[in-house]
C-alpha cells in the first residue's frame, strides 16, 4: 500500500473560492521577509474584504474586459483540505493590452522547493497560449528573490529591465526586475508613429502602471 502522501491538485479557481484564496492569501503575504524568506510582497498587510470581493470581481470578467483575471489553485487535502498555493493571470487596463497577461504566484512557504511552481507555471502557460491565445506573459519579482528568479528562467522568461529602488518594505529596498515570455511569434510592427506621440504615450503608461502596483498586493 502507498502510504505517500497525494500530491496537491492545481484547480481552475471559481468566484466561490474567492473566500479560500483570501485566507490563503493573508497566511502566505505575512511570510514575505520573515524567518529566512526573500520579500516577495509590496505590502506586508491586507484588507481580508478587499482581497476577496477582488478576487471575486476579476475572475468574474471575461476576456475582453479590462482588468480580467484567471487564476488556478493548489489544493492540499492533507492534513486537512485548504489552499496552500496559487497563479493568477490578469488582464490590462485598456483593451490595446488584452494580447498580454500579468503573472501573480505564491506557494506557501512549507510546499515550497517541490516543483508546485514548475506545475502552476506550466498550468498558466498552456492555457494563456492554447485557449486565451495571449501573446506574451509578463511578470515582476524583486531581485532578492533568487529561487524564483532561478525558475522564471527555466521556464523561459527573459528579463527585459530593472526598475531599482522600486519599493521599500519594512526598510528594506528592492529592486523590481521585469520579465517577459513570447508565447506567439509577434505580429509586424506598423510603422513608428512620431516622437511626439510615443512619448505621451509613455507617460501615461508610466503613471498607470505605477498606480496599479502600487495599489495591488503584489504578490511575487
Amino acid at each position: 500500500m502507498d502510504l505517500s502522501p497525494a500530491l496537491p491538485a492545481i484547480v481552475p479557481a471559481q468566484r466561490s473560492d474567492a473566500r479560500a484564496f483570501m485566507t490563503y492569501l493573508m497566511e502566505h503575504v505575512a511570510e514575505s521577509g520573515r524567518r529566512g524568506a526573500p520579500h516577495f510582497a509590496v505590502a506586508t498587510s491586507l484588507a481580508p474584504d478587499e482581497v476577496e470581493h477582488a478576487a471575486r470581481d476579476r475572475w468574474s470578467k471575461s476576456l475582453d474586459e479590462p482588468l480580467w483575471g484567471r487564476a488556478w489553485l493548489l489544493r492540499a487535502s492533507e492534513p486537512r483540505a485548504r489552499v496552500i498555493g496559487h497563479i493568477e493571470l490578469r488582464g490590462g487596463r485598456v483593451r490595446s493590452e488584452n494580447h498580454r497577461a500579468v503573472v501573480a504566484m505564491g506557494i506557501l512557504g512549507p510546499y515550497t522547493g517541490q516543483g508546485h511552481g514548475r506545475r502552476l507555471l506550466e498550468t498558466a502557460i498552456a492555457w494563456a497560449r492554447d485557449r486565451a491565445r495571449l501573446s506574451y506573459l509578463d511578470l515582476g519579482v524583486f531581485s532578492n528573490n533568487e529561487r524564483a528568479l532561478r525558475l522564471y528562467t527555466r521556464m523561459g522568461f527573459v528579463p527585459i529591465g530593472t526598475r531599482e529602488d522600486a519599493f521599500r518594505v519594512d526598510g528594506t529596498i528592492l529592486d523590481d526586475i521585469q520579465m517577459t515570455l513570447a508565447l506567439q511569434l509577434p505580429e509586424p510592427r506598423a510603422a513608428e508613429r512620431g516622437t511626439e506621440r510615443g512619448t505621451e504615450r509613455g507617460t501615461e503608461r508610466g503613471t498607470e502602471r505605477g498606480t496599479e502596483r502600487g495599489t495591488e498586493p503584489g504578490e511575487r
